[in-house]
């Protein structure tokens, strides 16, 4: 009920803003689909789908409400010089209901059963890989003053082609050491593992040198992992809106000015940014893909060959394909409108400027096929939690948001580790023996 009641209320306070029945017209869909997803939901505790369907919420039902205003989109904040009409805002969004639809059909809640194999490793072992895994990202981004510099600050060379796995490696083995600090015996001990861990990771990545997606996916899972798995769904979507209201519009000034952000603190404005949510410029993104692709030819695969071959470095492949957030990014970039060409682009766009319509109904089954497979993957845990699961809800927010080509990397190889490390250090010892010391540990 708390699912349904939070996204109704917010739709309803928003409703009187609206700049025209057309608007609400426009957001009814996606919006009953949202209803539908959350639905499903039976659960009291947070789930997948909580934040899969909350997202898709804000960044096509919320944010259109707030940020179209006449033939313009884009907000208070925004440097608007198109005007778009009804035809284009309607082809927008149903290129998103059309992919989003086959989501209803995957289930995006845990199975309450316990983890088919429940791996232990030795947890020396998981901090001699964490501190190696730090070490090793350091060097790779250019060492510890590159890393301990803001985002303004850093140099524009490209990182070494594995900083992402390392950083990866960082991330799974401290949640692992997370989830171990809650079932030791040695409280001490473990303790002060998961405190040089959590340093270790403050260093690498923290709100002065990293983007906020890559904050969120590689701390979420590791306070996913303290809270034992367990976040109740009125206590996720707290935090949600709290995140969107308050410590994103943070973040996003740490992130580029450093520390210096920290002075324009009081410019952020709680009951403002809720109804003008700062940053969530998605809808707007898939409106002048529209645009964009009707003067221009389908790609073909092209966009989809930069998803797919993010692994590829430009030094290997000079003519590799761009993201379609880039080619977005650079005509809005070039026409004034935004400080940056690196903007963000919802994949079904991507499935849309390749293929058309008949690419963005076959992306939609392909990819909700990929995240069912994903979620069916997650059948061992870590000390009795389901670490690949903190993985999916971490970076789902960014790559609904996109552009996917340039946020895949890190959640590809944070699931490598992941799944590579639960089957190289497996043991073979039946869940009901193991996970009774863990059911007996939260009573």
């Amino acid at each position: 009920m708390i699912r349904l009641g939070t996204v109704l209320a917010l739709y309803l306070l928003n409703l009187p803003f609206a700049d025209s029945l057309f608007v609400v017209g426009l957001t009814l869909p996606l919006f009953a689909i949202v209803i539908v997803g959350l639905w499903r939901l039976r659960s009291r505790d947070f789930q997948i789908g909580d934040i899969f369907w909350f997202c898709l919420f804000i960044y096509f039902v919320i944010s259109p409400l707030q940020r179209i205003h006449g033939d313009r989109v884009g907000g208070a904040t925004a440097i608007t010089a198109y005007a778009y009409d009804p035809a284009e805002y309607a082809l927008a969004m149903l290129v998103v209901v059309v992919f989003v639809f086959p989501f209803l059909f995957v289930s995006m809640q845990s199975d309450e059963k316990p983890v088919e194999t429940d791996v232990r490793p030795g947890i020396s072992f998981i901090l001699f890989l964490n501190v190696v895994a730090f070490i090793l990202f350091a060097m790779s981004e250019g060492g510890f003053g590159r890393l301990l510099s803001s985002r303004l600050e850093q140099d524009g060379s490209q990182p070494f082609i594995a900083s992402m796995l390392f950083l990866a490696v960082q991330s799974a083995s401290a949640c692992i050491v997370a989830a171990y600090c809650r079932l030791s015996p040695r409280r001490l001990t473990a303790v002060l593992m998961l405190l040089l861990v959590l340093v270790l990771l403050a260093v690498a990545r923290n709100p002065f040198n990293a983007p906020r997606f890559v904050l969120l996916a590689v701390w979420g899972p590791v306070f996913l992992a303290l809270a034992g798995g367990k976040l109740s769904a009125a206590k996720f979507y707290v935090c949600g809106l709290m995140a969107l209201t308050i410590l994103f519009p943070i973040l996003n000034m740490t992130t580029r000015l450093g520390l210096d952000g920290l002075q324009d603190l009081s410019q952020v404005s709680v009951v403002g940014n809720f109804f003008d949510i700062p940053s969530v410029d998605v809808f707007d993104m898939a409106v002048h893909s529209v645009r964009y692709m009707s003067t221009h030819d389908l790609m073909w695969g092209e966009k989809l060959t930069a998803v797919v071959l993010f692994f590829v470095p430009r030094a290997v492949w000079p003519g590799k394909p761009i993201v379609g957030g880039l080619d977005i990014g650079n005509d809005l970039f070039a026409a004034g409108m935004y400080g940056t060409p690196n903007l963000s682009l919802f994949l079904g766009c991507d499935f849309y400027m390749d293929f058309g319509f008949v690419g963005v109904v076959l992306g939609g089954f392909a990819c909700a096929f990929l995240l069912g497979a994903t979620i069916r993957l997650n059948q061992e845990g870590f000390f009795g939690l389901r670490v690949l699961q903190f993985f999916i809800a971490a970076s789902l927010p960014i790559l609904l948001r996109g552009p996917v080509g340039a946020v895949l990397p890190l959640f590809i190889c944070q699931l490598f580790v992941a799944k590579l490390l639960s089957v190289a250090l497996r043991r073979s010892v039946q869940p009901s023996a193991q996970l009774g010391a863990v059911r007996a540990w939260r009573r």
